[in-house]
């Protein structure tokens, strides 16, 4: 009797407990389906503001759906959105979840702008291969040019422009192939084609304002980039160009104002301190060259086109054993930057160092380098 009593007991306990963990994981399931229906309701809010424009009232949506799921839906519209604010590095991290072929394709296009360019290719293949066509087309033509690969470049952009004649980055990013190409005429008319088919396009008026400042038409560049500053008061690249215009123009006052900006909206912009740090160097500023390129190196060691800055500004003191030691930086960094070895080149000419000389010109030589191969040439020396 007492052996039947505690096998009841058991078996009561038992059934207890099977339906406590029933109601436990029916709660569970319930939490994950209501989380679920949460995700999708806040994503389906986020696209409704897009469409209405409220731009950060949808990224606020996005952002509450990723917190409910990391790789979820919100992934692909909120990578989008950061892709348009040029935040490449934060819009790939997020597409990267996203499976959709729409998904891969804005993927590479923002491994195109971070200049990863094998893992752009590979993607942007991938989003052909899952039927988009024009957008990872144009991303193809840009990874082929910047090869050296203009043929195939100029087919990919044509086969982008075929197939959506109304897609404005597909003629930007034949601009840019015309213009390695050495067709000027031609870059200068699709990027005004871009600019014509899509307003929002900064891409196509950055390249645009630079096609005015290389034919020396600062007024144009100027124009054409304050009229998109307009639509795009936070662009970094429009400020760029537009600091840049002002430079060439000798503006140097109105170019550092740019720069600025630009560390306005991005504190830690290593590029905007390394154009601070040029514009002293070209106004003869150089401890105020120093110091921006310095800031450069705090933030990021690693970042060659600082070293190469303090670089010149030494050359300019005369302290050639401080430049080279900065170019060599650089070129540790950064093995496949020619122009750096030539600079070192010139350096060891100014100390009578032929044979240092020598081997610096031909480092850049190898890297195609043309200066340094006439350079060779002219010495009776091959590379």
């Amino acid at each position: 009797m007492h052996t039947t009593i505690n096998i009841l007991n058991f078996n009561k306990l038992s059934v207890f407990k099977y339906q406590f963990l029933s109601f436990l994981l029916l709660i569970s399931l319930s939490v994950s389906l209501s989380a679920q229906e949460t995700e999708a309701s806040l994503v389906e809010k986020g696209a409704n503001a897009e469409k209405m424009g409220l731009k950060d009232r949808a990224e606020q949506y996005y952002r509450q759906a990723l917190l409910l799921n990391p790789e979820g839906l919100a992934c692909l519209p909120l990578g989008i959105m950061l892709e348009r604010k040029e935040l490449y590095s934060e819009a790939a991290d997020l597409l990267q979840y996203s499976k959709a072929p729409e998904g891969f394709a804005h993927f590479a296009l923002c491994l195109s702008e971070l200049e990863f360019w094998d893992s752009a290719s590979a993607m942007a293949e991938i989003a052909i291969e899952q039927g988009e066509k024009a957008s990872p087309m144009a991303t193809m033509a840009l990874c082929e040019s910047m090869r050296g690969h203009q043929a195939n470049a100029y087919s990919w952009a044509a086969k982008s422009i075929e197939a959506d004649p109304q897609y404005a980055r597909a003629y930007n990013v034949m601009g840019v192939v015309c213009y390695r190409k050495g067709s000027d005429n031609e870059a200068l008319r699709n990027f005004r084609k871009a600019v014509q088919l899509d307003s929002n396009d900064v891409d196509a008026f950055y390249n645009l304002g630079t096609m005015y400042c290389l034919r020396n038409n600062y007024e144009s560049a100027l124009t054409t980039l304050k009229k998109a500053l307009k639509k795009h008061p936070k662009s970094l690249k429009l400020y760029y160009c537009l600091g840049a215009a002002y430079r060439l123009r000798g503006d140097y006052q109105k170019a550092v104002m740019c720069y600025e900006e630009v560390l306005k909206i991005d504190s830690s912009n290593l590029k905007a301190f390394l154009m601070l740090g040029d514009v002293s160097r070209d106004q003869g500023e150089y401890d105020r060259a120093q110091s921006y390129y310095n800031n450069a190196v705090r933030i990021n060691p690693r970042y060659a086109p600082a070293y190469k800055g303090l670089g010149r500004t030494y050359t300019l003191w005369n302290n050639y054993s401080k430049a080279i030691h900065s170019y060599q930086k650089a070129v540790q960094i950064d093995p496949n930057d020619a122009d750096t070895y030539c600079l070192i080149a010139d350096l060891y000419k100014r100390q009578g160092n032929a044979q240092r000389e020598q081997n610096s010109y031909k480092k850049a030589a190898r890297l195609g380098n043309q200066a340094a191969q006439q350079w060779l040439v002219k010495k009776g020396l091959s590379w």
